[in-house]
């Protein structure tokens, strides 16, 4: 099975989704239960579509600030288009209710991620509260040289670490020649250079929090749903073994993000 491509802004996705055909626009018929083409008013009953794709995209500034797009078809009817709506802070929460009730007839369902798994998915959360640190530094008006000092101490400690683990024993389950794979090890390399390289320590630390946040939702939302999709049972064993996971230490010494 092909995997979900991802996406990192709402206008890419449109675009993208718009050369495969999903040119339709979608809304929600309030009180019916239905999607609506808005050009063509044709109503479309939820047994009469699929949802083949769902993207979700935080905001910029917040993250409750999240918009989720569908790409839908219809055989029926010969369509196939996108229903965009907002979710977190300004959702409507009856268009929310009854999207939540049609997700029921997405083609794949939401993959639980193995337990074998689990503790690389930990380790990406917390390589994601590093971006929120950096984030936080910059706007408490901290050094970056402060913020940066931390920021090593996490690549040399935790991330260099998590990058080898996933490089010996993940990506070996899909192979060096997967698309997927190839992206997972450019962006590896790609953040590995921003923390090793000289230069504007803000600058470095701004693309390291851009770069590292779109590096692990890719790998959450797409590469570790299709390896688990392709990891025959001993593979899964090997990721378990070989991966010792211990309790995370914070570095405290200057916890500037309090």
């Amino acid at each position: 099975m092909k995997a979900q491509q991802s996406y990192d802004t709402v206008s890419e996705a449109i675009s993208q989704l718009a050369r495969k055909g999903y040119t339709t626009d979608f809304e929600l018929l309030r009180g019916k239960e239905c999607l609506v083409c808005k050009h063509s008013v044709q109503q479309l009953s939820p047994d009469e579509f699929v949802i083949d794709e769902t993207h979700r995209f935080e905001g910029e500034t917040d993250p409750g600030d999240e918009m989720i797009l569908y790409a839908i078809s219809s055989k029926k009817h010969g369509l196939k288009g996108i229903l965009l709506n907002a979710y977190g802070t300004y959702a409507d929460r009856e268009i929310y209710e009854i999207v939540a009730r049609l997700e029921k007839n997405t083609k794949e369902k939401p993959l639980k991620r193995s337990e074998k798994l689990k503790p690389l998915s930990r380790e990406h959360h917390h390589a994601l509260l590093l971006c929120w640190k950096i984030k936080t530094g910059f706007a408490k008006n901290i050094a970056p040289e402060r913020i940066k000092a931390y920021a090593d101490w996490f690549f040399e400690n935790h991330l260099k670490p998590h990058f080898a683990i996933e490089e010996r024993y993940l990506f070996s389950v899909l192979g060096d020649e997967n698309d997927l794979v190839k992206r997972a090890k450019r962006e590896h390399q790609q953040i590995i250079g921003l923390f090793t390289s000289e230069g504007d320590v803000a600058a470095q630390l701004h693309d390291i929090k851009e770069l590292l946040e779109q590096h692990i939702r890719f790998e959450e939302r797409v590469l570790f749903n299709e390896i688990q999709k392709q990891a025959t049972e001993q593979q899964l064993d090997d990721i378990e073994k070989y991966h010792h996971e211990e309790k995370f230490i914070d570095n405290l010494d200057d916890p500037f993000w309090e």
